[in-house]
């Protein structure tokens, strides 16, 4: 038996019962039974036959949906209650993942990049930090030192500074004393998405932000750097690249200042403290002279040994002469008795003399070793204090050769056409990148259900 029911939007929501129509089953034509070769009597096929129609007289009710029901007569439909249920978002999103996952999201993206995003203009701009350098030459002499002064070579280790300062807090900070980084960044032309979403930032979200804005790269093959600055205007991006290159030409010169008073700090200390030790020497010569009351003991002693070698001499002569005389005179004579007072006189003055000078504390010989050793230490001061003055001067033009400076390859331009964002290459790259996503979930979703297989 078959069910006739109208259709409508709210047929499953409805609670009266629909009008049912069921035509009168026309009698079957009567037949002898048959009997069946066992004697039983045949079983009725009525039961499993459906009963034939006969056309009768419809009510008014069911004359309504006489169009309706010849329409879908010879068709069996659903149940009622089936027919107008509303199918849920997840059960469609688990007919369509890739349209739920990909195509939907590519949209959403597109139309905000096309209809919402506003345009970010970028000015860009290079520079290199050089260093003058003495380079390695064959040549000696004062030629040779001025043509190994003149090469300039590339610093990488300046260029990763400046790069890490334009990318830091005090690049920010001193950025914020000239030019309102917060206004530039919140202009209200700026979109939701892209623009500063804190009116007063902290240190930490501003450098953050910051850093999607201000880019530097290097090259490190010539190790020129790449700065970008990206903003909603052209004129901030062009002010504020300035003001960036300004501030790494500071430091720069900082870094250059600082290289240059190490050195000489260094030289000045060192001449210092050979000044002291000249001084110090010469005050202990000085005190050494007043004390022995001695200017050179070395002349002293020198006069002394001439001395006794002048007393030798005279000694050897009054012997020989006492003994020429004791030849031919009278012992006790006179003249005897003279030369032999006048040797032990010279005896005597001979010992006294090589007493004076070998005396372990106050003789000449000590007195020779104190002036020596003072004498070299005022020597050795003195050489030192020269060398520490050509040293000096060597720092003074080795400061003035070792200067480090940036220079500017490419000035910051005023851009003319906005370069951020590409509505048709952020949309595609938005596409491509949700269906390589999709892609590999699927691959690894399906991996999965075959391993649990």
């Amino acid at each position: 038996m078959k069910i006739w029911t109208r259709l409508s939007p709210n047929t499953s929501n409805s609670s009266s019962a629909t009008p049912v129509y069921r035509p009168a089953a026309a009698p079957a034509a009567s037949a002898p039974p048959a009997r069946l070769p066992g004697g039983g009597a045949p079983r009725d096929k009525s039961a499993r036959t459906p009963a034939a129609r006969t056309p009768t007289a419809r009510t008014p009710a069911l004359r309504a949906n006489t169009g309706m029901t010849d329409r879908f007569s010879g068709r069996t439909l659903p149940p009622v209650g089936s027919m107008g249920g509303r199918r849920s978002w997840r059960d469609w999103m688990r007919e369509h993942p890739f349209t739920m996952w990909v195509v939907v999201p590519s949209l959403i993206a597109a139309f905000y990049l096309f209809f919402v995003a506003a345009p970010q203009y970028v000015s860009e701009s290079r520079f290199t930090v050089r260093a003058q350098m003495p380079r390695i030459s064959a040549a000696t002499g004062l030629g040779g030192e001025i043509l190994g002064s003149a090469g300039f070579i590339p610093s990488p280790e300046n260029v990763a500074a400046v790069r890490d300062f334009l990318l830091s807090h005090d690049a920010i900070r001193k950025t914020r004393e000239k030019i309102d980084l917060v206004e530039v960044f919140r202009r209200p032309e700026a979109d939701p998405l892209f623009r500063l979403w804190w009116p007063k930032p902290t240190a930490e979200r501003l450098r953050w932000f910051y850093r999607w804005q201000v880019t530097v790269t290097i090259d490190p093959t010539t190790g020129i750097s790449d700065l970008r600055v990206w903003t909603f205007r052209p004129t901030d991006s062009l002010e504020l690249s300035n003001r960036l290159l300004e501030l790494s030409e500071e430091l720069v010169n900082d870094m250059n200042g600082k290289i240059r008073e190490e050195a000489l700090r260094v030289a000045r200390t060192e001449l210092r403290r050979a000044e002291t030790r000249l001084t110090d020497a010469r005050v202990a010569l000085t005190m050494f002279r007043q004390q022995e009351r001695e200017v050179d003991p070395s002349a002293t002693a020198s006069a002394a040994v001439a001395t006794i070698s002048s007393l030798q001499n005279d000694l050897a002569r009054a012997r020989s002469e006492l003994q020429t005389l004791q030849g031919f005179a009278r012992p006790g004579s006179p003249q005897i008795i003279n030369l032999e007072n006048r040797i032990r006189g010279l005896e005597a003055q001979v010992a006294e003399e090589r007493s004076r000078i070998a005396t372990a504390a106050t003789g000449v010989t000590e007195q020779m070793e104190t002036f020596a050793r003072l004498s070299a230490e005022v020597q050795l001061a003195q050489n030192q204090l020269e060398a520490n003055v050509i040293v000096l001067d060597r720092a003074n033009s080795d400061a003035a050769r070792q200067a480090v400076f940036l220079s500017r390859v490419v000035d910051p331009n005023l851009a003319e056409r906005s370069l951020f964002p590409l509505p048709y290459w952020a949309s595609l790259y938005v596409f491509l990148s949700l269906s390589i996503l999709y892609g590999m979930a699927w691959l690894i979703l399906t991996g999965m259900r075959e391993h649990a297989r």
